[in-house]
């Protein structure tokens, strides 16, 4: 086979390899700045998580605050009332003093049960907490190490994107500017990938039956075929 696919296959050749590798190397690109979102949203998550239960612990150390005053509240009316047992005149008087000491009294050991258990739950409140930041502290270090790793992942792609798209447009000049024109609006649409060869009688790439007119066009190589399916230039191999 000669003509202008044959004397110019292993430019479209290269030129295509550089294009398959271009367009892998911009979806890994593309791939990155979702993975380094995904990787701050699972760090914000375990954040409020931390945040959620420093905020749980602090309204129960709120809670036995205010059960530890409503008790010292008690006790001084206990005391108050203590005093006032020596002043009153009457039995009935006394009696109703004490009846409302009592009171307060067992108020006092129901807010003492209630206090040990809020201590309960404060300790329990603590340590998880504790665990939460140790691990948050561990997934943190874990994520910055993890984006810069990302981060340089990104500058090598980049910088090997460059090189390839230079090499990439070295190879294209190679080819005829007619020839140059065709590959390059063929591999734009179909992902680098603009060459297919024929085997027997069907295109590589896309499967579809060729034409016997079409496979004699081909093997003379007087002009550039292009397969009537997926349109990408079609050539054998030698």
């Amino acid at each position: 086979m000669t003509g202008p696919i044959a004397q110019n296959l292993d430019a479209l050749k290269k030129a295509q390899q550089l294009d398959s590798e271009i367009h892998h190397t911009h979806i890994l690109l593309e791939e990155i700045p979702a993975q380094r979102a995904q990787l701050k949203s699972e760090l914000e998550l375990e954040k409020v998580h931390l945040h959620e239960l420093e905020k749980s612990l602090k309204d129960i150390q709120l809670k036995q605050k205010e059960k530890e005053i409503e008790l010292m509240q008690k006790e001084t009316q206990i005391k108050k009332l203590d005093g006032q047992l020596s002043q009153v005149k009457t039995n009935k008087e006394y009696a109703a003093l004490q009846q409302e000491i009592a009171s307060l009294k067992a108020d006092n050991s129901l807010l003492e049960e209630g206090i040990i258990h809020i201590m309960d739950e404060v300790d329990a409140a603590k340590e998880e907490t504790r665990k939460e930041k140790e691990k948050f502290s561990s997934i943190t270090t874990s994520f910055q190490d993890r984006d810069n790793e990302m981060a340089g992942q990104e500058k090598t792609l980049q910088e090997r994107l460059a090189v390839l798209k230079k090499q990439r447009e070295e190879s294209v000049a190679e080819l005829p500017p007619e020839l140059g024109e065709l590959y390059s609006r063929i591999a734009l649409k179909k992902q680098g990938l603009a060459l297919a060869v024929v085997n027997g009688e069907v295109c590589a790439a896309c499967q579809m039956k060729l034409r016997p007119q079409l496979i004699n066009e081909i093997r003379l190589g007087e002009q550039i075929i292009v397969c009537e399916n997926c349109s990408r230039i079609l050539y054998f191999e030698n």
